[in-house]
Parts: C-alpha cells; structure tokens; sequence
C-alpha cells in the first residue's frame, strides 16, 4: 500500500487511524518494525514527548507484546529522566497523565530506568 497522509503518526509504530469512515484501509501499522523490535534482548524508549507520541508507542508495543507472550514488557526499559511530557506554563500540564502511563506500563512489567544507572544495574541485563 502506497503511503497517504490521511492519518497522523502520533506512535512510531502505527498511524492513528487504519480505515476511512467507509471501512477502507488509509494506512497500516509497521509490523516490520515491531516484528523486529521483538526480536531484541532489551529495547530500550526515549522522547518526546512522555505524554503523547511516546506512550502512544509503547501502548502499540504493548498491545504487540500481549498477543505473543506478556514476559516479554520485562525487555521494555523506559528511560525516565529522557522524556519529559507536554507542559505549557499556564495553559496545560500532562504531567500527571504521563505518570499514570508510565505507572501502567510498570504494572505489566516493563522497567523504568535513569539514563545515570549502570545498564549492568537494569533487570535481566547480563553484561
């Protein structure tokens, strides 16, 4: 399928809307991106922006993961201090919604890590 611009990208992993009002498919996800990001030791997420585009991917990584095999969050590490969510002094603050977010994918086993600790230090990494 050629690419459209008929739907955004907010996650790396697959545009927000698949399908037109119709049912015909406008765009697909990239399963060739997942495919092999599954297939790592460790993956390891930064970004920008916590709130937004990064949780958007890590829910699509998530979705992914939970088909095939829930142990496999426990690769996910989520550097912490190499994000930050949409914050406009006065206006708006996803502060809270990116902790939750963060706080879910923990629940499931993913880890949150610093960008200061030693990888040797992170769960499951043998160096």
């Amino acid at each position: 399928m050629p690419p459209f611009p008929f739907t955004e990208n907010y996650s790396v992993l697959s545009p927000e809307v698949l399908e037109d009002e119709g049912g015909e498919r406008i765009a697909q996800k990239n399963e060739a991106l997942v495919k092999k990001l599954l297939e790592f030791e460790a993956i390891v997420i930064a970004g920008q922006a916590k709130s937004h585009c990064v949780a958007w991917t890590i829910n699509d990584l998530l979705g992914e993961i939970l088909t095939v095999d829930r142990k496999m969050a426990e690769k996910v590490f989520l550097l912490e201090d190499c994000s930050s969510p949409v914050v406009v002094p006065g206006v708006v603050d996803y502060t809270d919604q990116a902790d939750a977010a963060f706080q879910r994918y923990s629940d499931v086993g993913m880890n949150g890590v610093r960008s200061t600790d030693p990888i040797a230090s992170w769960p499951g990494i043998n160096l």
